[in-house]
């Protein structure tokens, strides 16, 4: 490979796919890193994260001093080994990596808002401490604290739950109802948003744009449950955002891209 890098994806899955195209629409030169080979396109590097050799062909890639590392993993399983080995096999790979002698390259890591603890409620930004109580929030507090201690300048972007139009028909599956608490609060953001805040969050670190450290991924229609069931179910004209419960929010909602998505109120009124 000839190229010198713009931007390294590091598990360039569905997400880290749009990206790329985003990215590269913008005229950057993209490197998307993922254990399945795709051919015939040079712009792609089968690797498996999980093991230190392909760590050791990463140093030899050709990057620029402002080439943006960015991190988007998901484990094989849904197991604490699995989390702990991908999650923070990564993170610490990624800090190597940036911290090679002559090189400071920005890191981009996407986390999640798992790291609030189950019992953590309010309004939640960047500045509320997460206080996991299970596995899975520990191991990703860990790896975002491994990002965080790193000596480069970087970003975490951290999710809250995905979606897209098809999440209603999910929604108004009743068994999937079922499931849930309806005083629960759901909060999420579409994922058409999170491939803008996600570019955005990635050029900014590429032109020497200040960007924060840390970033909330959350839309502004957090509501419980059973209010989304009654405005999929017609009872009410409109989405009532919540006023109790676990509200993620974010400091820094004027500083991203517009959401296209404000609201799953938004996404309904598309729905045929």
């Amino acid at each position: 490979m000839s190229k010198i890098w713009d931007v390294v994806i590091l598990g360039c899955g569905r997400l880290g796919s749009n990206l790329k195209s985003r990215l590269e629409a913008e005229k950057f030169n993209v490197l998307g890193v993922r254990r399945t080979e795709v051919l015939d396109d040079s712009s792609f590097m089968s690797l498996d994260l999980d093991q230190e050799d392909a760590w050791e062909h990463c140093a030899t890639l050709k990057l620029n001093p402002r080439t943006v590392l960015v991190g988007i993993v998901t484990p094989d399983e849904r197991t604490e080994a699995a989390y702990r080995k991908r999650y923070l096999g990564v993170a610490q790979g990624m800090n190597r990596l940036a911290s090679v002698t002559g090189r400071q390259h920005r890191l981009v890591w996407v986390s999640s808002t798992a790291v609030f603890g189950n019992s953590q409620s309010g309004r939640l930004d960047e500045m509320a401490e997460p206080m996991p109580q299970n596995w899975r929030g520990n191991i990703l507090s860990e790896a975002e604290q491994v990002i965080a201690d790193s000596f480069v300048q970087h970003t975490i972007l951290r999710l809250t739950g995905l979606y897209t139009r098809s999440t209603i028909s999910w929604l108004n599956d009743p068994q999937m109802r079922q499931r849930v608490l309806p005083d629960s609060v759901s909060n999420r953001i579409h994922r058409l948003d999170v491939n803008r805040w996600l570019e955005y969050v990635v050029i900014s670190h590429c032109k020497n744009i200040p960007i924060p450290t840390l970033i909330h991924g959350v839309d502004q229609g957090s509501a419980s449950y059973s209010s989304i069931f009654a405005r999929l179910d017609g009872a009410v004209a409109c989405l009532e955002n919540a006023k109790s419960g676990r509200i993620i929010t974010t400091q820094y909602r004027k500083q991203m891209p517009p959401l296209r998505y404000p609201t799953l109120d938004s996404v309904i009124a598309e729905s045929p």
